[in-house]
């Protein structure tokens, strides 16, 4: 069976990932920071802060020793802070900044030169689309964001010739935790600005994120796919 890593799999977006993925008969290994949510003989968790270089290239080796090589990449892991730019702190940067694109950048170095080795492999990053639009008082996630689109337009044209294909899939607004902060009013007006008139599911994402993996996407590379219900038309 294929092999598949999530990070930020124990919740929301990311574990609508490993659950779908799971059902389709692939080998699931997904990296969580405090607590294990779901487990199975085709699903592997293993705790780990994305963060942390070290422990990135530790659970990548746990991973590949439980199934084998990593055929796909996720990078699910992401938080959010609220608030006014003047109120963030340089710890608050750091924060945001270290898991929402270090993250992505620590598990692709430890991914990348084994899919290079194989000419063959698939990284999808998910992203938001504050990342291409800015959200007021979420300057930082959506800074953070905003690398993670031009860092995956950048290892595509780079890993393109090794055969491995580097896709995002861009969230609108979706029913997970990081939209607890909003209140029903709140919700109602993003609602309002949302074409299709309803908020998202983790499973809208996960869809996505499944196609971009399958032979059906195999001359996709290089994009941000937005899922956000016509959002930023």
């Amino acid at each position: 069976m294929p092999h598949i890593l999530v990070t930020g799999g124990s919740r929301g977006i990311g574990r609508a990932i490993c659950e779908l993925f799971a059902e389709r008969r692939w080998n699931v290994s997904y990296l969580y920071k405090t607590n294990e949510t779901i487990k199975s003989g085709n699903i592997f968790p293993i705790r780990c802060d994305v963060s942390l270089p070290d422990e990135v290239f530790d659970s990548v080796k746990s991973a590949e020793e439980r199934f084998g090589n990593i055929d796909v990449l996720v990078n699910a892991a992401g938080i959010s802070i609220n608030g006014l730019s003047t109120d963030y702190s340089f710890e608050d940067y750091r924060h945001v900044m270290d898991t929402n694109f270090g993250g992505l950048f620590n598990t692709t170095r430890a991914v990348i030169p084994q899919m290079v080795h194989n000419k063959s492999g698939i990284i999808i990053a998910i992203s938001s689309m504050w990342g291409k639009t800015g959200a007021s008082c979420e300057s930082l996630y959506s800074a953070s964001k905003g690398a993670v689109d031009a860092y995956v337009r950048s290892l595509a044209k780079e890993l393109g010739p090794s055969g491995i294909r580097v896709n995002a899939v861009s969230p609108g607004c979706i029913d997970t935790d990081m939209m607890k902060c909003y209140s029903s009013e709140d919700k109602d007006a993003l609602i309002e600005e949302t074409p299709l008139s309803r908020i998202g599911n983790p499973s809208d994402v996960a869809e996505t994120v499944y196609y971009l993996a399958s032979e059906k996407a195999s001359f996709i590379t290089g994009q941000i796919i937005g899922v956000n219900g016509g959002f930023l038309i």
